[in-house]
């Protein structure tokens, strides 16, 4: 080995030609490294090394000491060592100089051995000051007090740093540093140091937080795009993750209020398990809090249309508070893995699903000195999808403390009905049993319009003026706009095996319930968040349903007096059940369109549906003076009812009538009346929008008994 180490000294010479002055200084306090604690021998010689700028820390405040230094990593050392430019004329004499020597120095992002450290690395910036009579007997120390075995040993970084330090400090051109501490590290229970090498790609700069992804492969980005929706914007990188073609895609979503989400989606495409991390760095930190979901046990019950949901809520809330004193906020979602599932059809329809593996706490974080750094984990299995969120905010989410612990409780208890797993293309629900392509685990998730319209946000915004409800309304907005695409109006896109088994309908097809609570909730809010052309929706799904008559979607009970169908199929040619939520939201939808723009061919439709009502109405009461469900284009009326919805429904028609023609009333009433009554006999309660539309309609005289509840059921 000897004769390498007289490389080494030529190499250190030239540090002491070349290198920082004599009087540089570290600093004490600034030091932030996660994964080198007090007592590590190379503490010191690492720390002063990252004050000189002579090594770096990753973007994740790790050294990663016991990880192997790659040869492009000890030349970038090297050079900044030496104050070499590598556009310099000697920099150039010297490579040319021993580009035909039999050692190579090949890729630079191998590993390098002690002999190519010694003997290429030299040899490589060897510059003229070479003598032959010059003591090597302490650099031949230092070297074995580093590697006293095989010389084709990989060096690691620490081991680097050592043997560069350890001779500085011997010819005394760095300053002694025994009194060097590095900063104190608190950690959060489920963080973990990452050890072995990893790569790193920034995000670039759209919001004052550095964020960057981390992986065990070469990151490289393949595509970047934006998309303005107006009152938010999209900004997308895509990022290969190694070489077999496995991607990484971030999805940074700005809202004009400041505040933006980071969707999180990787595509293992491998068949084995591979993991990649969201990093986002926040500065000036003081203090630091989790506000858990998981306070709040959720009581599952299974014996719902929709089967197990294996779903749960976000992790929490995540707290920072500024040296200043103001709050940021953080609402961290967990991770889920799942596999993109499909099933075509021959005439030329798809129904997509997802099969659920698993949902995952992801957060882990650590605060050194005043920066503070989180770290949400994707972890894969192979040949599946991991995706995640964060919403971010400069200021609290929540106006007081009460309206998030609220918030929280809500969550656990309506689970089913509250969105958790968030995507850059709308958030993902369990499915009911009854669909397809539905896996054999029945873990089968996929985007439910009712669902991806924040109605529950939309409400606790107007009431409360949380920032988080806010935020939610924008992203719901941005989700709709996508799934709706370039159509006018949304369709469904999982198949209904029950519609399937009754009218071979598959997907897709249009769900008039789904497309009239999209309208209205447009129309209710659109205005209020800058959405441009909001009213647009309300006119096209009315223009929609007064075009069935003419389509063929519809039952007819005489020749003025009809039902409009529940579903249109896009591609198959059949007319299905009419049910009586769906047929009273249409016409309460029409009925709007009529009094917001005034066209007499809404109010001909809404009057055609009421009518038939009116003619039908004492079939559609049943014995015990519930509802039917449904009636069939024969005429038949057939099965059990929702609970509340129709009694919403039945409320919201006659506040119409009343205000356009007030002849309806009486039969309005009278099926208000016994469907209270029914919900009475059987104590099942009424939602807060049943009881508010009694009040408003001066009829509380038939609330029903029971509990109050926040969601129809």
């Amino acid at each position: 080995m000897q004769k390498y180490v007289k490389h080494i000294f030529l190499i250190l010479i030239a540090v002491l030609a070349f290198a920082a002055p004599s009087n540089a200084q570290a600093a004490n306090d600034d030091i932030k490294i996660i994964d080198i604690p007090q007592n590590h021998q190379s503490k010191n010689q690492i720390a002063a090394l990252l004050e000189l700028d002579i090594l770096q820390v990753d973007p994740d405040f790790q050294f990663r000491p016991k990880s192997r230094i790659t040869k492009g990593e000890a030349e970038q050392a090297i050079n900044r060592a030496l104050q070499i430019s590598q556009s310099s004329k000697r920099y150039k004499e010297v490579k040319n100089l021993f580009q035909n020597r039999e050692i190579n120095t090949g890729s630079n992002t191998m590993p390098i051995t002690y002999k190519e450290l010694t003997g290429e690395l030299v040899q490589g910036y060897l510059i003229y000051t070479y003598n032959e009579n010059l003591n090597v007997d302490f650099i031949n120390n230092i070297i074995m007090s580093t590697n006293n075995e095989d010389n084709s040993q990989y060096v690691t970084r620490a081991e680097f740093a050592s043997v560069l330090y350890n001779f500085l400090n011997e010819i005394h051109r760095i300053p002694e540093t025994e009194k060097l501490l590095v900063n104190e590290t608190n950690y959060s229970p489920s963080f973990q140091l990452s050890n072995d090498t990893v790569y790193f790609a920034k995000i670039p700069a759209l919001v004052e937080e550095d964020i960057y992804l981390r992986a065990p492969e070469q990151l490289k980005l393949i595509s970047e795009d934006s998309i303005d929706f107006g009152h938010a914007t999209d900004h997308q990188f895509i990022y290969l993750v190694g070489t077999i073609g496995s991607k990484a895609t971030v999805t940074i979503r700005t809202f004009n209020n400041g505040d933006y989400f980071v969707f999180t989606r990787f595509d293992n495409l491998t068949g084995y398990h591979q993991k990649i991390d969201l990093i986002q760095i926040e500065q000036n930190v003081q203090t630091n809090h989790l506000y858990r979901y998981d306070r709040y046990p959720i009581i599952r019950d299974d014996e719902t249309v929709f089967g197990q949901d294996i779903t749960s809520y976000p992790t929490g809330l995540l707290r920072i508070t500024k040296e200043d004193g103001s709050i940021e906020e953080q609402m961290i979602g967990k991770a889920y893995k799942s596999v993109q599932l499909s099933m075509e059809y021959e005439d030329g329809g798809k129904s997509l699903m997802r099969n659920l593996l698993a949902e995952s706490e992801s957060l882990s974080f650590a605060q050194v000195g005043n920066s503070f750094l989180s770290i949400n984990t994707l972890s894969s299995s192979g040949h599946d999808i991991v995706e995640h969120w964060v919403m971010n905010s400069d200021n609290a989410l929540f106006k007081t403390d009460s309206h998030r612990e609220e918030w929280m409780k809500e969550t656990a208890e309506y689970y089913i009905k509250r969105n958790n797993w968030y995507t850059a293309e709308g958030p993902l629900n369990k499915m009911a049993t009854s669909t397809e392509p539905l896996p054999k685990s029945g873990h089968g998730y996929g985007r439910n319009l009712l669902l991806v319209k924040e109605d529950r946000a939309l409400a606790l915004y107007k009431q409360q003026g949380d920032r988080y409800f806010e935020n939610l309304v924008h992203n719901s907005f941005v989700n709709l706009d996508i799934f709706k695409g370039d159509r006018t109006y949304w369709q469904t896109e999982v198949t209904s095996t029950y519609l399937k088994g009754l009218y071979n309908i598959t997907a897709p097809f249009i769900d008039t319930r789904f497309n009239e609570q999209i309208a209205l909730f447009y129309y209710n809010s659109g205005e209020l968040f800058n959405v441009k052309d909001y009213k647009e929706p309300l006119r096209n799904y009315a223009d929609l349903l007064v075009s069935q008559k003419e389509q063929g979607h519809i039952i007819e009970v005489d020749e003025d007096s009809f039902y409009i169908s529940d579903y249109f199929p896009i591609i198959q040619k059949v007319t299905t059940h009419s049910s009586m939520n769906h047929v009273l939201g249409g016409m309460n939808l029409l009925l709007l369109a009529y009094q917001e723009f005034g066209d007499e061919k809404y109010l001909v439709t809404a009057r055609a549906i009421m009518t038939a009502i009116e003619k039908d109405q004492h079939k559609w009461i049943r014995d015990n003076g519930d509802i039917w469900y449904k009636i069939s284009s024969d005429g038949t009326l057939v099965g059990d009812d929702y609970q509340h919805l129709t009694l919403e429904d039945l409320i919201n028609a006659y506040k119409f009538w009343s205000k356009i023609d007030p002849t309806y009333l009486t039969t309005i009433e009278e099926m208000i009346a016994s469907k209270s009554s029914y919900l009475s006999s059987e104590t099942l309660g009424y939602t807060t929008k049943i009881y508010n539309g009694l009040k408003d309609i001066g009829m509380l005289q038939y609330l029903p008994k029971g509990e109050e509840r926040t969601d129809a059921k």
